[in-house]
């Protein structure tokens, strides 16, 4: 279980890294942030390493959760808190960076999801 924490912690930290160094001009002009990467290629760059990093574990998370449930629905192991838990840290984690930059989040979090789902096996 502290495994699981710390990884929800570096999502947690990879979300907000996401949502403050990747800036989305209000009103959007997609010229405006492409020049905003240019001007900053090194903000940009730890960004994506970032992006990257929550997605790849917050896919692991969700692909975890997942089966854990699947195998609960199925009888195979009881209903517990911890996955409960999981849900609630999702749930929360979402809240936050939401609103940090809710652009971000969801972008951050589709991708997760879709790395997690897609990962999934039967």
């Amino acid at each position: 279980m502290l495994k699981k924490l710390v990884k929800f912690l570096i999502v947690l930290l990879c979300g907000y890294l996401v949502t403050k160094w990747i800036t989305i001009p209000h009103p959007f002009v997609l010229s405006d942030f492409f020049i905003g990467i240019v001007i900053k290629p090194l903000q940009f760059f730890a960004a994506a390493i970032a992006l990257f990093i929550g997605m790849l574990l917050n896919g692991d998370l969700i692909r975890g959760t997942i089966s854990r449930t699947k195998k609960a629905w199925r009888k195979q192991i009881p209903w517990r808190l911890p996955i409960l838990l999981e849900y609630c840290c999702f749930g929360f984690i979402l809240y936050l960076i939401f609103n940090f930059g809710w652009e971000q989040a969801i972008i951050f979090f589709s991708l997760g999801l879709l790395y997690g789902m897609i990962s999934v096996e039967n």
